[in-house]
């Protein structure tokens, strides 16, 4: 092989090489790596800001929870056509995460299966959406045709679209929304609420590990948002609120474990 060939060849790859790097970065989440720090016992806090190159920058709130030492529970508004804000929901909470969860029809009722502590709030299961299940201090992130036995979990809740299935970003509709998403993982849920998104860009965020400026979620789903969108923070060391434009039918409130 004569060095010209050699150099021509050499040339052909690196820059293969660079093209595939380039490719794999192209879109992807940029900014600082969240830093969990413990807020609570079993409650870890992050704030984050996303940088995508290819969609306007959203930032926002990050829980880590883990379920061996902190509750969850899904709380509804009321009766079954009822809506309240998170704040009014979660008032009688001393300390408490709370983020809002289901979508809802035009009635105000909670749309797809919600269930706590094994007592169904709302039966209309949607097989093609996705589910958060939690079966004692188990969650996961399912579809809904899979649940087979709706009184076999503690914890359901349904949302569309699932944004990341087993470290993969999904083929999702583009829209620009407030956001709000849970990712589940064995005991560890990590609940999310962010400003307006882009939905893969969102998404991305998620999935990418933490050194690349993501949350490393393998599995999540996305919970209402838009004027839905809200949180409360009630903790002896912080305190927090995203307000949101409505009323709700129901909340995933976390209760930290005890000291």
């Amino acid at each position: 092989m004569s060095p010209a060939t050699l150099r021509s060849i050499l040339i052909v790859g690196v820059t293969a090489a660079l093209l595939a790097v380039s490719a794999a970065g192209a879109g992807a989440g940029r900014g600082k790596p969240p830093r969990f720090a413990t807020v609570a016992p079993g409650i870890a806090y992050a704030t984050f800001e996303a940088q995508p190159d290819d969609a306007d920058a959203f930032a926002g709130h990050a829980f880590n929870v883990d379920l061996e030492v902190a509750d969850l529970r899904l709380i509804p508004a009321g009766a079954p056509s009822s809506r309240r804000t998170v704040p009014e929901i979660v008032a009688s909470y001393p300390a408490v995460v709370a983020i809002n969860a289901s979508f809802f029809d035009v009635d105000g009722k909670a749309m797809g299966l919600a269930l706590d502590e094994g007592r169904i709030m709302v039966g209309a299961k949607r097989r093609t959406w996705g589910a958060l299940v939690v079966n004692d201090r188990n969650a996961r992130v399912v579809l809904g045709a899979d649940i087979t036995d709706d009184r076999a979990y503690r914890l359901v809740v349904q949302g569309i679209p699932r944004l990341v299935v087993d470290g993969k970003v999904q083929p999702v509709k583009p829209q620009v929304a407030e956001r709000t998403a849970v990712c589940a993982r064995g005991n560890v849920i990590v609940l999310v609420v962010s400003t307006k998104a882009e939905t893969t860009p969102f998404a991305r965020f998620l999935a990418d590990p933490p050194d690349q400026g993501g949350l490393g979620c393998r599995d999540a789903l996305n919970l209402d948002g838009g004027p839905s969108t809200q949180l409360v923070v009630k903790l002896p060391g912080l305190s927090l609120s995203v307000p949101g434009g409505w009323g709700v039918p129901n909340a995933l409130v976390v209760t930290p474990g005890k000291m």
